[in-house]
């Protein structure tokens, strides 16, 4: 009974473990395969398709700044329990095509608390346009796509 009960844990621990696991993997550019971007929506609750847009995650706002001196790009402070953020995901996900040259850096807003108090963010969901210097040039919530359009500034 109890090495029966010591294998069952073992397993459903060792599923867990590789759920968190995937579910830690980063978005790269035009997608990846993170949780926010999994192919399968249906395989996690948090789960999105890839992405036809140009998105990338966050690695530092040097890279930030790089991607900003040859196109727009918006921070976005998203969290995976933040149902608002995972709606725009989606859409981001479903018409980023329509982004053009814009690029969303997607930020996790619940380890990057430095950034967020650099750029004044007191919420998930929260957009940010930078410049090539680092400069905030907009700074908004929610909205998604059309969001992104509506708000980002010509450089």
């Amino acid at each position: 009974m109890m090495k029966a009960t010591l294998v069952t844990f073992t397993l459903l621990w060792g599923a867990t473990l590789g759920f968190g696991q995937t579910m830690m993997q980063s978005t790269g550019i035009s997608g990846g395969t993170g949780a926010m971007t999994a192919p399968n929506a249906m395989a996690a609750p948090n789960a999105m398709m890839k992405s036809a847009g140009h998105k990338v995650t966050y690695t530092g706002i040097e890279a930030a700044k790089a991607l900003a001196a040859k196109g727009p790009v918006v921070l976005m402070f998203s969290a995976d329990w933040c149902p608002t953020c995972q709606a725009d995901l989606k859409d981001i996900n479903a018409n980023g095509s329509r982004l053009g040259d814009i690029t969303v850096v997607v930020v996790d807003y619940d380890k990057e608390t430095a950034l967020e108090k650099t750029y004044g963010v007191t919420y998930q969901h929260t957009y940010v346009q930078i410049d090539s210097k680092g400069t905030k040039l907009g700074i908004w919530s929610g909205g998604g796509v059309d969001g992104i359009i509506d708000h980002v500034k010509s450089m």
